[in-house]
């Protein structure tokens, strides 16, 4: 009598794996992701939706002109225009007071220019260390960022985002905060032209976190809106062969972002002459970009065409 025999595991045929179908926790197999993971680590894990982000811009190049103009009023000095151009002297700043010069340079690489050519050394000898600190920190901040996103798979993640614009709120409400505790003077009036060493402490941090924002225009394909670089933009603008054209998306986001850049500057201008003081400007600058952070929590994830297991 023959001996029975039984089936191994290799004559079995299972079933197809079957994964899930929502695209918050759909990964292909093999991935970390695969292991099971719980509900929140699923939500910041996706990568979020690429559609409205342009708007998120928008906020970013309004903080821009904010935070700009509040402290080139405070400190002579930019924490994100770090290119340097040229502007007619109407009524000009206590920095451009000359006799000669007919125009006023704005910039930080002009600051740090003029400094290294000796341009009026006998008041301000060391005013174009401000920007030197800013745009070191500028290039630090880049760094960072840039790092930030790579250590990620993807750096459209919803934590990434979060934590970067946590990161950028955080660094401008510690700096509000300096200021309103008297740490750091901020009452325009008692700030004088030269540098005071203590004023470099919000300079290095606003400078820090301002590539934050361009680091997000480039992950999220809108190199057009870098929410620092206006030259550039504008050029781009004028240049733009479909320039007249009904349907023009990239015309559309460089224009709306200068006219945001232009309103922050305005608005930054015109609260700390009413006010004497930096820190509405930056409270207010901090609060948007932990809004930012808070959307991005919440933001729709990405919709993903593969389906995997069949």
């Amino acid at each position: 009598m023959p001996e029975p025999t039984w089936p191994t595991l290799l004559d079995m045929k299972l079933p197809p794996p079957e994964y899930p179908q929502d695209p918050e926790s759909c990964s292909p197999p093999g991935t970390i992701t695969d292991i099971p993971q719980g509900r929140w680590r699923r939500h910041f894990s996706v990568k979020v939706s690429n559609r409205n982000t342009d708007h998120v811009l928008l906020l970013c190049w309004f903080t821009t002109g904010l935070l700009d103009s509040t402290i080139f009023n405070a400190y002579r000095t930019f924490v994100s225009m770090q290119t340097g151009k040229r502007r007619p002297l109407h009524d000009p700043p206590p920095l451009c007071v000359t006799s000669r010069l007919t125009l006023c340079p704005k910039g930080n690489t002009m600051f740090l220019g003029l400094g290294a050519s000796n341009y009026d050394t006998t008041t301000r000898p060391y005013a174009w260390t401000k920007s030197l600190v800013s745009l070191i920190c500028f290039v630090l901040g880049a760094l960072f960022f840039s790092r930030l996103g790579a250590r990620f798979q993807s750096s459209s993640q919803r934590s990434v985002l979060t934590i970067s614009f946590l990161i950028q709120a955080s660094i401008i409400l510690l700096c509000a905060l300096l200021v309103q505790a008297n740490v750091v003077e901020g009452r325009l009036e008692y700030i004088g032209e030269d540098i005071d060493w203590v004023h470099t402490i919000p300079i290095a941090l606003l400078s820090f976190q301002a590539p934050g924002q361009v680091w997000l225009s480039r992950d999220l394909n809108f190199a057009e809106v870098s929410t620092v670089v206006v030259s550039t933009m504008l050029y781009d603008f004028g240049s733009d062969l479909a320039l007249f054209d009904k349907r023009n998306a990239k015309r559309n986001r460089r224009f709306a972002g200068f006219c945001a850049l232009l309103v922050g500057a305005v608005a930054g201008g015109w609260v700390t002459k009413l006010d004497g003081h930096i820190t509405i400007p930056m409270w207010i600058a901090g609060a948007l970009k932990m809004g930012i952070a808070g959307a991005w929590a919440v933001w729709p994830a990405e919709e993903r065409v593969r389906r995997w297991g069949g």
